[in-house]
């Protein structure tokens, strides 16, 4: 009867522990992930508060920019508001590296943060009194420029000068002595997450808000997380400015001028190394005796002389203090910021698709049947592009080696390109049959009529959009992190952002080249045709981008 009865309760526990071993391991998995992700860091709660009050911004105010000036204008001025918001895009995009070098070499990243969102709280206020008709008339648009000056200056110097501060307080929070780099980028990633998701749950609250409602709301949002955001001074941790790699950029080129009248040594310690254990595979010799610094680049092989000792009565100390000198490592990592530049050159006809689909998108839907809310179609937007590049890095980065990582890389960016192009047809095709509609019904010059057809129409433009983004900006930065040097990689979204700015003012020259197919209004204008050209120079960049990635990226680095 005993060991009956001890049977039975081993069997029953055996099955409790059967039955209970899923839930224990589900939590300790839980507990694991969340120790990684989750810091509950001082400091964090007031960056990601401010970080989502810039956000808020972005959503509610520059991503409609140009649906608010026709608005006001009515008609007539459509190529100004075209004109005005591809400046501000292109200023935003462009001043990220100027702002991202000042923070670095000049002033702190907190100064830079605290200046860009006094600009960018300006800039609101203004565009809010405008709204009120306080200060600008219909017609005078010179005002408006100062305006998306100074919002171009708050996006510049607010969410990649912030992203950084936000590493820098997570990263000081790391048990010494070591800090875990993946940590850290992981942790960021988690509370920029969640700083750039909380904006979307009252942007439906706003909807239905007028213009001027919409303005103050951000500007007091963005002045309220600044104000908390001064108050935990204390809290944050301020890192040392170091200088900023890319001075010796300029300083290198200069070097290598001053000095082309020498011949390249045939030894190695005729180069500056600063004693420094250099790989024999930095040197590769060229026309039997010269040697050179890798990569094996010609149109940047020049430069190697900023690392040639001068026979000149200044010691090499003396030589390396006047800028006259750099070592090997300092001149590399230039040349190797420098092999980008073909790519870069790929990525602006990329910017020019981006430009003109941030400046069209939101006024196609404009006068449309609102099935759905334009911010909705917008979150679509940034859902895809974060899902996508997510789902990529969990498929692939993983599963593949490390050396063959270079070619998933150019085949993401290529994903994306194709992408642009597929997005720039669907654009065609969906504004073809929008035209058509506007010409059945006669609304080519009734601009306060709506247009009997659903701004659902539009979700496959946004949905490509995202995708095209996740693929090609993602990839982007990635490629440029891994073929760059470690110091240069504060620099990625920087300088990325930079090359695809230059797309906006692309895009704004050739509204201005094939102003012929743009009128006074977007539903008098051709703008499918504008979308068919696009969509013929995306096809055409998209092979000349398959090229120099064979010529010049096929090794990796």
């Amino acid at each position: 009867m005993g060991d009956t009865f001890f049977n039975l309760r081993h069997r029953v526990d055996s099955n409790f522990y059967l039955f209970c071993f899923p839930f224990s391991e589900i939590r300790r998995r839980v507990c694991t992930w969340m120790g990684y992700y989750i810091c509950f860091c001082k400091a964090a709660p007031f960056v990601s508060g401010l970080v989502c009050s810039h956000k808020f911004a972005e959503y509610m105010v520059v991503s409609v920019l140009i649906t608010y000036f026709t608005d006001t204008w009515k008609e007539g001025n459509f190529l100004k508001a075209v004109a005005i918001v591809n400046v501000q895009e292109g200023l935003s995009t462009t001043m990220v590296i100027v702002m991202t070098y000042i923070s670095d070499a000049h002033i702190s990243r907190l100064k830079v943060i605290v200046c860009s969102t006094a600009a960018y709280i300006t800039g609101l206020v203004l565009l809010y009194l405008s709204a009120l008709k306080l200060i600008i008339r219909n017609t005078e648009v010179g005002l408006f420029y100062m305006i998306v000056v100074l919002i171009a200056v708050g996006k510049a110097g607010g969410q990649p000068i912030l992203e950084g501060y936000l590493a820098d307080q997570l990263r000081n929070h790391e048990p010494d002595p070591e800090t875990n780099e993946d940590r850290v980028e992981a942790r960021r990633k988690f509370w920029w997450f969640i700083a750039c998701l909380c904006p979307y749950i009252s942007l439906l609250m706003f909807d239905a808000a007028s213009w001027s409602i919409i303005f103050i709301a951000s500007a007091t949002l963005m002045g309220a997380a600044g104000l908390l955001f001064l108050c935990a001074i204390p809290l944050y941790h301020h890192s040392e400015r170091t200088g900023s790699d890319l001075t010796n950029v300029f300083f290198v080129f200069k070097a290598a001028i001053l000095k082309r009248h020498l011949d390249y040594p045939s030894t190695r310690d005729k180069f500056h190394t600063n004693d420094e254990v250099l790989n024999p595979h930095q040197f590769f010799k060229h026309s039997g005796h010269q040697l050179h610094l890798a990569p094996q680049v010609k149109f940047i092989r020049w430069l190697d002389k900023a690392a040639i000792k001068e026979a000149s009565s200044l010691s090499v100390k003396d030589q390396a203090t006047e800028r006259r000198l750099f070592t090997v490592k300092q001149v590399k990592e230039v040349k190797f910021l420098l092999t980008m530049v073909p790519m870069w050159s790929t990525i602006i006809i990329f910017g020019l698709v981006r430009s003109a689909a941030n400046t069209f998108y939101t006024e196609q839907g404009n006068d449309m049947e609102e099935t759905v809310s334009i911010y909705i179609l917008l979150f679509v937007r940034y859902i895809c592009r974060g899902t996508i590049s997510y789902l990529y890095n969990r498929s692939f980065s993983k599963k593949i080696p490390k050396e063959q990582q270079n070619l998933r890389q150019i085949l993401r960016i290529w994903i994306g390109m194709m992408l642009s192009v597929i997005c720039c047809s669907v654009a065609w095709g969906i504004e073809v049959q929008r035209l058509k509609i506007v010409n059945k019904h006669g609304l080519a010059n009734k601009t306060k009529d709506t247009i009997p057809m659903s701004n659902c129409w539009l979700a496959p433009q946004f949905i490509l959009l995202g995708l095209m983004e996740g693929f090609a900006i993602d990839g982007l930065d990635e490629f440029f992190s891994y073929h760059v040097s470690e110091s240069m990689e504060g620099y990625v979204s920087a300088i990325n952002d930079c090359v695809i700015g230059i797309g906006s003012f692309v895009n704004g020259f050739c509204v201005y080249t094939f102003r012929g197919w743009f009128a006074e209004t977007i539903n008098r204008s051709r703008l499918d045709r504008y979308y068919h050209m696009l969509a013929v120079v995306s096809f055409i960049n998209m092979f000349y981008y398959w090229c120099i990635s064979a010529t010049f990226y096929r090794k990796a680095r």
